[in-house]
């Protein structure tokens, strides 16, 4: 019979223990014989008791941590952080009783440990480092091990757990620098056995880890062969099945799998693999009525209630292979229907079946789905941008379906005889109450099914019918039966107010019994609009009922019209839907203002059609009714836009020789490559005012101020929309405060006057009483210490203004000054008051010369208008005008 080394230890121990205890009763007067005697069982008792915590953590940590089937497994799996967590208390009773059996006990002395059984604590340290996921702490030990026990077997399990640290910490290089290390000493004569058996799993888990899944199949295998527990070979088994599965070596998977259902793993496991059996059964060679009839049985399982959407998705994948495509989106369904807590399994199957929604040009579903799977999809789930895009886009196409449908719906309700519209509204408001009572009943149902709500202070400790006692909400099975219960009768619902209706836009239903429409898209011009959906008002505040809201809500169905023609040409590539989008927006409404894009598009489809003579229609009607267009353009010259789009890279690259230039101060250079750019490139909007602008600069370096001034100018005026017209505003604002040209702008942009005139026209400042306020003292920097008056404020504002809690900043204004503010004050009034309180303290304004400093009440609003604009002088008329006092 073998025991383990721990084991093997025990004996020994007591052995020697019954053997020292004789001695010690033979010869009393041998001391050395009792310190032996107690310090090794004292040793002993240390170290079983560290031993014992580590493997109960171990044990606690494989009991806790999930496996995440939906990726494949790895063959170790520690969890993360979080799971650690929860062994804490294990592992550092194993590491505190680890150091005191080293400390106590060790003797190092000719360069090697005496002491038999020190390096097994280092083991036990080291292990229970790495549970915690102290990666760098595990590596310290393990190779501490490994480095100074060169003659002990231990160093090879050492370096196996050095390999595994690497593994965890994911430093990849290092791993399998230790591996191959210990590898090369396999042939050594004291070579563990154990050791060698777990040398294929470690490197297994090495590939396993960087998805590198081809790799590490030949050492599952290997695996496989020299191990015979029964918990690795299950866990290897099933990894296996998962390779071959998604290679597509289906009966390989199916063998694998079945392996892994024969040696009656844990329920999860059994679980995955016979779903993982039903994907990987083959049409071609198998019968899918056996595997149907064993998913149907597990279907109508209770304790399969929470897996009933991987099961729907296993008879799905089922039906995939037979062909059955009906079939298989029903099971699908079912499976995000039914999936409430398992958010992997839902955005698995809304995905698989959005796309086959979108396949079958089904967009209204599709876009259903695929907002389903975002919801809950991660940001590193594969592909995550491109499935987010295709659920805004139909997002998009929905939104402008429905927009259409619902103004439709309204006009033709405008249109209706008063006594046929009531009629309609008054069946919406008996739908509704008919909807309310069913939500009573429903919460009557799960009162009754045991909920009870209890008067604390009558019933103080009396429990609930449901989990023996305790208030509801903190009663955890009470609490996930009512959520069960909810979800199978009303779904996933958001919590907000009128949860129990899945659209509570659609208020009304079309006369042909379909889809609800809108209540709220157009307001109706009524005194009264009440919001009680049992209130007539609440349904006709939204229809349409003057030619003016009738013509904002054609604008509605125009705006749709367009874009819902060019999701379905450009975003969807669907040029059939598209084509009849844009033939019936031609028709409804031939003047519309985009029906030069819908010839276009019509024109474009028709040609990859080849059918030439619409094709032609609508290429005459571009190049008779628009022939300066764009569209025009292209079609008489194809390659209009390859010319076009040269000369903007031509045009680009001469502005970046330009900002070259102006870089290196070459301010004639500039402006020569300036009026080049612009005698060649007038038409382009995007170059020509950033042409102007550095043109303008070097013109203000090279000649006077009235000469960048009226190149400033020239440019607001010419390109107001410009990115580049802020900068020169703010430049030209500049000029006028310090040079007194002009006027400044108003708070349209617009600018005033003429060059040689005074300002004329009101400050960039503006006054708002309510406004947010500071108090601002602007310094000059080489009399003032800046510190010193912090300091003082503080005094100040702590003697005089604590309850406030005012706070007390700097920042520099420019190499001269510092602005130093005081805040924040509710109002206007509020900082006069600290203002007048302030000026009137011989404390803080101690030792600063009246000369050095200006003193002004400042709105947030205009405190960064101040810091851009740097004119004292300016907020100072400002403030005279605005806020001081006789």
């Amino acid at each position: 019979m073998k025991f383990s080394k721990k084991y093997t230890f025990l004996i020994a121990i007591v052995g020697l223990a019954f053997v020292f205890s004789i001695s010690a009763c033979s010869t009393k007067k041998n001391g050395w014989t009792r310190r032996a005697y107690h310090n090794l069982t004292c040793h002993y008792n240390v170290y079983w008791n560290g031993m014992m915590s580590l493997d109960e953590g171990e044990k606690s940590l494989r009991e806790g941590v999930k496996d995440d089937y939906s990726r494949i497994l790895r063959v170790y799996n520690y969890g993360d952080k979080k799971d650690a967590k929860r062994i804490y208390p294990k592992m550092d009773r194993t590491i505190k009783k680890a150091s005191i059996g080293i400390q106590r006990h060790s003797m190092y002395f000719g360069g090697k440990e005496q002491v038999k059984w020190i390096d097994d604590s280092y083991m036990m340290m080291g292990k229970a480092h790495f549970y915690k996921h102290d990666f760098i702490s595990a590596r310290r030990v393990f190779k501490y091990v490994s480095t100074n026990f060169p003659d002990d077997p231990i160093q090879y399990e050492a370096y196996l757990w050095l390999a595994k640290t690497h593994i965890g910490a994911e430093r990849y290089e290092k791993a399998i620098a230790t591996i191959n290390l210990l590898q090369s000493k396999l042939d050594e004569k004291d070579f563990p056995l154990e050791v060698e058996k777990q040398i294929p799993l470690v490197l297994a888990d090495f590939y396993l880890a960087q998805e590198q899944y081809d790799k590490s199949y030949p050492y599952l295998e290997r695996s496989l062969e020299l191990n015979n527990k029964i918990y690795i070979v299950t866990r290897v088994d099933f990894i296996l099945g998962q390779i071959n599965q998604m290679e597509g070596n289906n009966q390989l998977a199916t063998n694998y799998f079945k392996r892994v259902v024969n040696k009656n793993p844990d329920y999860v496991m059994a679980f995955e693999a016979k779903m993982n059996l039903a994907e990987t059964y083959a049409s071609e060679t198998g019968d899918s009525k056996g595997i149907n009839k064993i998913l149907n049985k597990m279907l109508k399982e209770a304790r399969n209630e929470e897996f009933r959407d991987q099961i729907y998705y296993a008879l799905a994948q089922v039906a995939k292979k037979d062909n059955n495509d009906t079939l298989t989106i029903n099971y699908l369904r079912e499976s995000v229907r039914t999936s409430i807590k398992n958010n992997v399994q839902k955005t698995k199957s809304s995905l698989e079946v959005a796309d086959m929604f979108f396949e079958r040009q089904n967009y209204q579903f599709a876009q259903a789905y695929y907002d389903t799977a975002v919801s809950s999809l991660p940001r590193d789930y594969p592909d995550y941008d491109n499935i987010s895009y295709k659920a805004g886009v139909l997002t998009n196409l929905i939104t402008q379906a429905q927009t259409i449908k619902e103004q439709d719906s309204l006009q033709f309700l405008a249109s209706m005889d008063t006594t046929e519209l009531l009629a309609i509204i008054d069946q919406k408001i008996e739908d509704f109450r008919i909807a309310e009572e069913e939500r009573l009943e429903a919460e009557q149902e799960l009162a009754e099914g045991g909920v009870q709500f209890i008067d604390q202070k009558a019933d103080k400790g009396r429990g609930t019918s449901l989990g023996g006692g305790g208030w509801y909400f903190y009663n955890q099975q009470a609490m996930s039966m009512g959520f069960s219960e909810f979800v199978r009768k009303w779904g996933n619902r958001k919590l907000e107010d009128n949860w129990r209706l899945s659209d509570k836009r659609m208020m009304l239903q079309s006369l042909d019994g379909g889809d609800d429409i809108v209540s709220d898209s157009t307001v109706a011009d009524t005194s009264r609009v009440s919001k009680s959906p049992m209130d007539r008002s609440f349904y006709l505040a939204g229809i349409p009922n003057t030619p003016d809201k009738i013509a904002a809500s054609d604008v509605q169905i125009i705006e749709a019209f367009n874009k819902l023609g060019f999701i379905y040409l450009m975003e969807l590539n669907d040029s059939t839907a598209a084509k009849e989008t844009f033939i019936e927006f031609q028709k409804r409404f031939p003047e519309n203002e985009y029906r030069l894009e819908s010839w276009h598009g019509l024109y474009k489809i028709y040609m990859a059609e080849k059918n030439f003579s619409e094709a032609d229609y609508y290429k005459n009607l571009i190049l008779n009714n628009y022939p300066e267009s764009t569209y025009a353009k292209v079609i008489i010259n194809p390659d209009y836009y390859t010319l076009f789009e040269e000369e903007k890279q031509k045009a680009s690259e001469l502005y970046m020789r330009t900002y070259e230039a102006f870089k290196q101060e070459k301010y004639y250079r500039v402006i020569s490559y300036s009026n080049r750019g612009m005698d060649l490139y007038p038409d382009d909007t995007a170059v020509m005012p950033r042409f102007m602008y550095l043109r303008a600069l070097s013109l203000g370096k090279v000649d006077t101020h009235d000469t960048l001034y009226a190149s400033l100018n020239n440019l607001i005026t010419t390109y107001p929309a410009s990115p580049v017209t802020p900068r020169a505003i703010s430049l030209k604002t500049k000029l006028q405060l310090e040079y007194g040209f002009g006027t400044p702008p108003d708070t349209t942009g617009q600018m005033g006057g003429d060059g040689d005139k005074k300002m004329t026209e009101p400050s960039i400042y503006s006054l708002n009483e309510n406004d947010v306020h500071f108090v601002m003292f602007v310094v000059n920097n080489k009399n003032v210490k800046v510190n010193a008056l912090k300091i003082r404020l503080s005094d100040f504002n702590g003697k005089y203004f604590s309850l406030m809690r005012l706070k007390t900043k700097s920042l520099m204004l420019n190499k001269d000054q510092t602005i130093v503010t005081v805040g924040n004050f509710k109002n206007k009034n509020e900082a006069l008051n600290y203002y007048g309180a302030l000026e009137n303290d011989t404390y803080v304004l101690s030792g600063v010369d009246e000369n050095e400093y200006d003193l002004f009440p400042i709105s947030t609003t205009n405190y960064p208008l101040f810091y851009r604009d740097k004119s004292v002088s300016a907020y100072k008329d400002f403030y005279d005008k605005n806020y001081k006092r006789d």
